[in-house]
């Protein structure tokens, strides 16, 4: 999953407090876009930065915070999965907590924002990036059986 690195720490109150949080990511389920403990993202409030259909989110479930991107919004629930998952996941609008409004591939890298023109054209893309990889690991499997 895409889980945060700071899991004891309450995101809730940092964000309440400041607004904002910067933390590693843990986990691949945002490959190719987030990498597992080198990406660093920054996510903004809900209530400074509305979530949109395609936005990455942080939210809490089941005790663990977890970034995803969002699929579908219906009127009580966001439809979300990772870009590296095929499990959609159906979270209550009120456990999303905060939107990704920008991140750092590496530590070193330089900040991409959720409106720079790269990162839109990967959302454009993400479709077809997906659908290859499925059928690259069909492909794989059936290779190596």
């Amino acid at each position: 999953m895409g889980r945060t690195d700071m899991e004891s720490v309450a995101y809730e109150e940092l964000l309440e407090k400041d607004g904002q949080v910067m933390t590693h990511v843990v986990g691949n389920s945002m490959l190719p876009l987030l990498r597992d403990r080198q990406s660093i993202v920054l996510v903004e409030t809900v209530r400074r930065v509305p979530p949109e259909k395609g936005d990455v989110v942080l939210y809490r479930m089941n005790g663990t915070y977890i970034l995803h991107r969002i699929r579908k919004i219906s009127p009580d629930e966001y439809l979300i999965r990772g870009d590296n998952t095929w499990r959609i996941e159906h979270v209550p609008k009120k456990a999303v907590l905060a939107t990704m409004t920008e991140f750092y591939r590496t530590p070193d890298g330089n900040p991409v924002t959720k409106n720079n023109c790269s990162y839109k054209f990967y959302r454009l893309l993400l479709p077809v990036i997906r659908w290859t990889r499925r059928i690259g690991g069909k492909i794989r499997r059936m290779i190596t059986s």
